[in-house]
């Protein structure tokens, strides 16, 4: 776990770069992404796409255009975006550490950079993506039920030596 991050910074110390637009910024380095995301306390979006020309499940997520979606555009503002190309080498490197699953790929990391909160492979229409950037936006995963009801019970506790 702390090899591939630590591979990762070292990966983009070499590798890669960014892009502004009017004040938003798509990285294309997954380590510049990361470090900005951790400087500024927000979850990072990464977006795996296949490399051009290779044949994959869907075609590549273009950033740019989501941006131009109004609410999807708006909602992409509370993230540290990284779009990689795994046709790159620095590409190659991060889509492996991410597990090589199918491209594109989408994984949100939360606002601290230590969990992964929510990935797929599979195609997102407009409305499912907004659901997931309105749900992780704070950068903290959703509690599930399991873990709710964990935090319920106290330390110690036996229904079997309960006090009435």
């Amino acid at each position: 776990m702390y090899l591939k991050t630590a591979l990762l910074l070292a990966l983009g110390a070499s590798f890669g770069g960014m892009n502004t637009d009017s004040g938003d910024q798509n990285f294309q380095s997954y380590t510049q992404a990361w470090h900005a995301a951790a400087d500024a306390q927000r979850p990072m979006l990464v977006v795996l796409n296949p490399a051009a020309g290779e044949v994959s499940a869907g075609a590549a997520i273009d950033v740019e255009a989501l941006r131009h979606d109004s609410e999807i555009g708006k909602l992409l503002g509370d993230y540290v975006v990284a779009e990689i190309d795994t046709g790159t080498e620095h590409g190659k490197k991060v889509h492996e550490l991410f597990g090589s699953k199918a491209l594109p790929r989408i994984v949100v990391i939360d606002a601290a950079q230590k969990w992964q909160v929510y990935r797929t492979s599979e195609h997102l229409e407009r409305t499912a993506l907004k659901n997931v950037l309105t749900t992780y936006r704070s950068g903290v995963a959703p509690m599930s039920l399991e873990a709710a009801s964990q935090q319920l019970l106290t330390p110690g506790y036996c229904p079997n030596c309960r006090r009435f």
